[in-house]
């Protein structure tokens, strides 16, 4: 479906603050010598982020027309390559990376397969992240997205709460893990959130869920940022 128009998603979809990866690299330590492997890159809005951090980025996406844009959008990195093909079938040839992203892309993954894979492609004491948004809106505001309820019923049915988005202090006052996807068992170790606003045209939390290899507790002095 964004395949069949690349340009036009690139243009609406929502990017990534710098700070998220701030927080992303405050927690997994990544540095210039990290290797990154982002599943669904999508038009490579989070893959720039990766790759201006330093890091070596291998990033696979299904789309050939969105890869293509993502690889027009990094083509002044050396450090970065777009790979096109589902992360379930994905040839990795052996490598092993630091740190597993997903940036909006998780839920596409099948997970009956997709957390053992990414359990499988990282170094031990590796890091996966899921990066996501949440539409949120502050008290006295208009609730914009009530007024489109029925447009979001007609035309994503069996999603009635898009139209109604929570308070930003609600969200802030959860822990909602994963998020949208399934929990990965005891593949990955306890989960750390981190949340940031960021406001575009439509009010968003930035949710980032990070677990790390094996069964090991939070890094020492980690604190989810306000």
């Amino acid at each position: 479906m964004f395949n069949e128009v690349p340009e036009l998603y690139d243009r609406v979809r929502p990017g990534y603050p710098d700070e998220l990866f701030a927080d992303l690299g405050a927690v997994t330590s990544m540095a210039e010598r990290s290797s990154v492997l982002e599943v669904g890159c999508g038009t490579g809005q989070a893959t720039h982020s990766l790759a201006a951090l330093g890091c070596s980025v291998t990033a696979v996406e299904p789309g050939a027309d969105i890869a293509a844009l993502a690889r027009h959008r990094i083509a002044s990195f050396r450090n970065v390559e777009v790979e096109t093909s589902t992360f379930e079938k994905w040839d990795n040839r052996g490598r092993r990376f630091d740190v597993l992203v997903a940036a909006s892309s998780w839920h596409w993954v099948d997970p009956s397969i997709g957390w053992q894979r990414a359990h499988d492609m990282l170094h031990p004491g590796g890091w996966t992240a899921l990066l996501g948004h949440v539409v949120v809106r502050r008290p006295g505001e208009p609730e914009v997205y009530a007024e489109t309820a029925d447009l979001h019923e007609r035309f994503c049915p069996g999603n009635p709460d898009w139209g109604h988005p929570p308070l930003e202090e609600d969200v802030r006052g959860t822990d909602e893990g994963w998020g949208l996807v399934g929990d990965p068992g005891e593949l990955f170790g306890p989960t750390i959130v981190a949340q940031r606003s960021w406001w575009g045209r439509a009010g968003t939390a930035l949710h980032l869920a990070i677990r790390r290899h094996g069964r090991l507790g939070r890094p020492h002095g980690w604190v989810s940022p306000a």
